[in-house]
């Protein structure tokens, strides 16, 4: 009977964690939890500003592709479209910015502008072909600040600027300013 005494006896006089020892212990465990939390939060918001980066970035590749090759191939007006007759680019000004009118190889009127779609209240890059129109952005980028340069001195030469940034989320947003410029086929 002794011994057994002796062994329930032992059994609570264990040394164990004092109360300072395990607050010590679970702080340093939020601590490295929390800092581990912070990390990928932080790597999963980045990953969001890249992609709404390279959405950007892919959608003004199509603007500029669609809109170089028309460029290149205008002609002189011919009296069909509004602007100077003679003259192959003709800019005005709207409320959103620069506007481009022309006149392609295909004899058709075209202009380049900027304009408010309603459906979602962005303003997205228009293109007008004779009485024809079609939204070249898409909905998710928003444009803004669209420049036409005009250099008619030598070969006709038109440089575009342009700002956009993504329009689906707020805190994920990435503002690119790109400029380009191309010449026209055609010579004076």
């Amino acid at each position: 009977m002794k011994n057994k005494k002796q062994k329930n006896k032992n059994f609570f006089n264990r040394s164990g964690f004092s109360l300072v020892e395990v607050m010590v212990s679970v702080s340093l465990f939020v601590v490295i939890i929390m800092s581990a939390t912070e990390i990928f939060r932080m790597v999963i918001n980045g990953q969001h500003i890249a992609i709404s980066s390279q959405n950007v970035q892919e959608s003004l590749k199509y603007f500029f592709e669609v809109t170089g090759k028309e460029i290149r191939m205008a002609v002189k007006n011919d009296g069909r479209c509004p602007g100077v007759y003679g003259e192959i680019f003709n800019k005005s000004v709207n409320s959103y910015g620069d506007t481009l009118s022309f006149q392609n190889y295909y004899g058709e009127c075209v202009t380049y502008q900027l304009v408010l779609d309603p459906s979602n209240d962005s303003r997205r890059f228009q293109i007008i072909r004779d009485s024809n129109s079609g939204f070249v952005s898409p909905q998710k980028v928003t444009m803004s600040n669209l420049k036409f340069v005009l250099n008619s001195t030598g070969q006709p030469m038109v440089t575009i600027r342009v700002q956009a940034r993504a329009s689906d989320e707020n805190r994920f947003q990435s503002n690119l300013e790109i400029q380009t410029s191309i010449t026209s086929r055609y010579y004076k």
